[in-house]
């Protein structure tokens, strides 16, 4: 079923609203229209509609008035406004879209102008529109995977945890271990996106070397998997001032993803210098390196989501930490500056 679209027209010459009225009505647009522009608002906030014609110079309040209290109001702010003037004049344009206004139209009226326009702008009010659900939509869908996923996880490493204490180290126990530390750090991912509107992050001082050896032993199985050995270097030691939660964000999307692309049986290499971490690792060279942090990039060899490079980026950006990238046949290295957040 078509959607049949509420104009609403406020023009204090009624010469005008009867012949706007008429030539709407012909697009099958159900139209309200008056010559009071308070009339004209409270009955837009009790019922809102689809587009707005309004014109500038009224009695009492005018047009850019008008436009500035209904966009005040949260439920009406995305309703288009067209204004609708005798007024030409570079101005008066430039003011109407300053104030809010989607277009602006002179008159006298040209019917088959004013009919696209319109045309024109409901439809590009209701893509917004759609836009809008489908973000809200995948936020539901992120906060459910979010819920839905944390339960097992937590049930499957308890578990093997249990039988590895009855029964001993078994390779099979470790690939499961393995897989659930990958679905663990695509889980902290989700999360991490689902609530980071909301949440206020607490900053505390960190120090890089216990910090880092503590997340190197966390992914010990995913590297086991593969035969891949993961050193740490420590040239130097420092502390940082940052949020904890984040910082396990870059650090852990940057160890999985080393890991993940790495040839079996070599070594990843972490290395702790002045006030930079590094985290080098052998296997496929990346080809492109242009769009690699945009979300859900996925090169050809890639496999996951494609957001933990995107919010490594994000948190540094938050942080300015500095991010190196360098690619060659034989290896992949990311650096990370902490300099300005660095405690020495």
């Amino acid at each position: 079923m078509v959607k049949k679209y509420t104009i609403l027209i406020v023009d204090d010459k009624v010469e005008n609203l009867k012949y706007l009225n008429t030539i709407l009505k012909e697009e099958n647009y159900e139209i309200k229209a008056t010559i009071d522009a308070h009339f004209a608002i409270d009955s837009v906030i009790k019922n809102p509609v689809d587009l707005i014609l309004l014109d500038i110079k009224m009695p009492e309040l005018n047009g850019f008035e008008v436009c500035k209290i209904i966009k005040e109001k949260e439920n009406l702010k995305d309703i288009p406004i067209i204004f609708i003037s005798a007024l030409d004049d570079v101005n008066s344009k430039v003011e109407a879209f300053e104030k809010g206004g989607v277009d602006y139209i002179t008159k006298p009226f040209e019917e088959k102008e004013i009919k696209a326009r319109i045309k024109m702008q409901l439809e590009l009010s209701q893509s917004k529109k759609t836009i809008s659900d489908l973000y809200e939509q995948q936020d539901f869908f992120l906060k459910k995977i979010v819920h839905e996923m944390n339960t097992p996880l937590g049930v499957i490493t308890l578990n093997i945890n249990s039988l590895e204490s009855r029964i001993g180290k078994k390779d099979e126990f470790e690939a499961i271990l393995a897989s659930s530390k990958s679905l663990s750090s695509i889980y902290e991912d989700i999360y991490y996106l689902s609530k980071k509107e909301k949440r206020v992050l607490d900053v505390e001082e960190i120090n890089m070397m216990r910090y880092l050896s503590k997340r190197i032993s966390f992914f010990h199985e995913l590297a086991s998997v593969k035969d891949i050995f993961l050193d740490l270097h420590i040239d130097d030691d420092f502390s940082i001032k940052m949020n904890k939660y984040e910082l396990e964000r870059v650090i852990d999307n940057t160890i999985s993803n080393a890991i993940k692309h790495s040839f079996e049986d070599t070594c990843v290499d972490i290395y702790i210098e002045k006030n930079k971490i590094k985290v080098q690792n052998y296997g496929h060279e990346i080809k492109s390196t242009d769009n690699i942090f945009k979300a859900f990039h996925q090169d050809d060899n890639e496999k996951g989501l494609g957001l933990g490079l995107n919010i490594i980026k994000e948190i540094c950006e938050k942080y300015d930490i500095n991010i190196e990238l360098n690619v060659n046949e034989k290896n992949t290295e990311f650096s990370y500056d902490f300099t300005k957040i660095s405690l020495g």
